[in-house]
């Protein structure tokens, strides 16, 4: 009877009558009774020893090694002693063993509840069948949405960020306390009007870290106006690397050329010859690749010369049907060539991880398509036998051999195929921003050669160097002469930039200063992604509010 006793939720308020153990089906129920003698009025706390009647409440219980647990409760009603109250009969409270009107013991729901708020629904019912604890997804989501949030103090550094409900369609909006790194609210939007209200209604706050969003910084100058505001750095990295990329994407034909020269010196003896590119694509695709680049280039042109002729960049707009944005993006575009200059082998192949094999193979001898194909399914090849021979053709177009079967008598040259990723635009400029010591030895070739090659380029490399530097080494006094050479240099997307820095002039200034990050903010929105990916269609704002905050 002890080890009986000892499984009760609360002891000192509980008497153990009788038990049953069913063997066959693993279930234990445990009869107990009430041990109160005086109850409180729940209408008006009024005390009283009257009892009214007696009934029995079916709780379930947590599960004791590999059987379930039903607590058969009697409980007693009694009269109110208060004539004036309304509630003339009530049933006597016991909160540690069982809430009013549950079917589940206090402990029993806690369990449930730290189930549903580190897995949610669906995983949560399966995770709970295998420990013994049987309900299904919506009876955890709905203990999540009883739940409570936790009470938090104003912090004195507030993190603000978005973050997507859907991508490219709804937003809401992050806070987190910096100080401790726990997130304290999510914001059903990311409109200034709703960060301002919470601004206001959540005095108190002296730091703000953000983003450079024009959005949050309005928020912040009405809602908490004698906050610091401080421009996260990790986003001016991010802002100068997007405008890399666009005062990049304007020398493509030198970046090509850059890149056929990499490989060319790749080639350690003359008797190597290279595998010669070809598009993936069908001719359809590359005709239609054609058609749109020429229409781009068309378009250029006609607003160069309407914006000669002193047409303004709305009634351009207007006239071509596009954005002025667009209109923009041409003007401070160099001229689009006639041809596409985007390599036309971005796409990618099954082949790939075994073409480094396939060349070792080929190289010594192995030459067949059939056997190549069988070795390939051994190393785990799993795409078609035409895929493999068109990559042939390619290897012997390399070495001059016709596409036919002839008798080889002379030496063929080994076939090298670099695999080297494409120099775009957009790799170049993480290459730039990337560190130093972070370079292996053929990205820093890439970038030395574009330094001897092109001036305009290594005069572009030199300003990100520059800017690169006074964001890692907190240098802020730097940032004047910085901005000073951009505004009165030659690139269009640099003086934007640079703009856009002056706008933002004391928060800038401030992260070049101050220790503050969003680092720890854009942890915990990788977190929220989980979490609204495992809810999939669920993911409300207050079930996810619960999970992401409750159970931080």
């Amino acid at each position: 009877m002890q080890f009986f006793k000892a499984l009760l939720p609360d002891n000192s308020l509980l008497q153990l009558d009788d038990y049953a153990l069913d063997l066959e089906a693993h279930h234990l129920t445990i009869n107990v009774s009430s041990a109160q003698a005086i109850a409180q009025c729940p209408l008006c706390g009024g005390f009283t020893q009257r009892i009214h009647s007696r009934y029995e409440r079916t709780l379930a219980d947590l599960p004791c090694v590999e059987f379930s647990l039903t607590l058969i409760l009697q409980v007693c009603k009694f009269f109110c002693p208060n004539a004036a109250c309304h509630r003339r009969i009530f049933t006597e409270r016991i909160p540690t063993v069982a809430m009013p009107w549950a079917r589940k013991t206090t402990r029993l729901m806690q369990r449930l509840t730290s189930v549903a708020l580190a897995l949610g629904g669906a995983a949560g019912a399966r995770l709970s069948k295998h420990i013994g604890l049987t309900c299904c997804g919506s009876t955890l989501l709905n203990q999540l949405e009883k739940l409570p949030l936790p009470q938090f103090e104003i912090p004195k550094i507030l993190g603000v960020d978005d973050f997507a409900f859907r991508k490219g369609h709804h937003y809401g909006t992050i806070l987190v306390n910096l100080e401790t790194h726990q997130p304290i609210a999510l914001l059903p939007d990311r409109k200034a009007e709703t960060l301002t209200v919470w601004l206001q209604d959540h005095p108190g706050v002296e730091v703000l870290s953000r983003d450079r969003s024009k959005t949050y910084k309005r928020a912040m100058n009405e809602g908490a106006p004698d906050a610091l505001q401080v421009a996260d750095r990790f986003h001016l990295v991010k802002n100068l690397s997007e405008t890399l990329e666009k005062a990049l994407s304007g020398y493509q034909s030198e970046l090509i050329t850059l890149e056929r020269q990499l490989m060319a010196s790749d080639i350690s003896c003359p008797e190597t010859v290279l595998v010669p590119t070809k598009s993936t694509a069908t001719a359809a695709a590359q005709q239609q690749t054609q058609t749109t680049h020429q229409k781009r280039v068309q378009q250029q042109k006609t607003i160069k010369d309407l914006t000669k002729q002193r047409w303004s960049q709305q009634a351009i707009a207007q006239e071509l049907g596009i954005s002025i944005r667009t209109v923009q993006r041409y003007l401070n575009l160099r001229d689009l060539p006639e041809t596409p200059t985007r390599r036309p082998t971005l796409n990618r192949s099954l082949l790939d991880p075994y073409k480094p094999q396939i060349l070792s193979w080929w190289n010594s001898g192995i030459t067949r398509p059939m056997v190549l194909m069988t070795l390939l399914e051994k190393q785990g090849y799993t795409g078609s036998q035409r895929t493999l021979t068109r990559y042939i053709s390619r290897l012997r177009e390399a070495q001059g051999l016709p596409p036919s079967r002839v008798q080889i008598t002379q030496p063929l040259p080994k076939v090298m195929d670099p695999q080297l990723p494409p120099l775009t635009a957009r790799r170049l400029a993480y290459l730039i921003v990337q560190s130093p010591e972070n370079r292996d030895l053929k990205e820093a070739e890439r970038l030395e050669r574009l330094v001897k090659q092109h001036d305009a380029l290594a005069a572009m490399i030199d300003l990100a160097d520059d800017f690169l530097q006074m964001v890692r080494h907190r240098q802020p006094d730097a940032l004047d002469n910085w901005l000073l050479k951009v505004l009165t240099g030659p690139f269009k997307a640099f003086q934007s930039f640079g703009n856009g820095l002056i706008e933002d002039y004391a928060a800038v200034k401030a992260g070049l200063t101050l220790e503050v990050s969003n680092g720890p903010v854009e942890g915990l929105n990788n977190r929220l992604k989980m979490l609204k990916r495992q809810m999939y269609g669920r993911a409300s704002l207050g079930l996810l509010t619960k999970r992401f905050i409750a159970a931080a």
